[in-house]
C-alpha cells in the first residue's frame, strides 16, 4: 500500500428477522479489536442494527431493543416494529449515543 493511503472499512449486514441480533455481536466484536466501521448498510434486519449504529447507538443498546421487541419481530411486519422502536427512542426510555461516543471504544 502507497504511504499516505488511507483504508476505509464497510460492513453490509443482512437479513434474517429475529437473528439479526447477532450482527450487534459482530460490530461489537469490530469494535473491541479497534476496527472502525466507515460505512454501514443491510436488508432487512440488517438495516435496522446497521440504521441504529449508524445513528450512534452502541451494540448494546441495539442488543437491548431487539431484546425487547423480540417477539413483536417475530409476529409482526416491519411497520409497527419501526414504529414501536421510534416510539420506544422518543419516550427516552433509551438514551441517543453520538457518533463521538461510539469511537471512544
Amino acid at each position: 500500500m502507497e504511504e499516505g493511503v488511507s483504508l476505509k472499512l464497510g460492513v453490509a449486514l443482512s437479513g434474517g428477522g429475529i437473528r439479526g441480533i447477532a450482527h450487534a455481536g459482530a460490530l461489537k466484536a469490530l469494535a473491541d479489536n479497534g476496527i472502525t466501521i466507515d460505512v454501514i448498510g443491510g436488508t432487512s434486519s440488517g438495516s435496522l442494527v446497521a440504521s441504529l449504529y449508524a445513528m450512534g447507538y452502541s451494540p448494546y443498546y441495539i442488543y437491548i431493543l431487539f431484546k425487547r421487541y423480540a417477539k413483536d419481530i417475530v409476529e409482526m411486519n416491519s411497520s409497527p416494529i419501526i414504529s414501536g422502536i421510534g416510539n420506544f427512542m422518543m419516550n427516552k426510555k433509551v438514551c441517543i449515543s453520538r457518533i463521538e461516543y461510539r469511537r471512544k471504544y
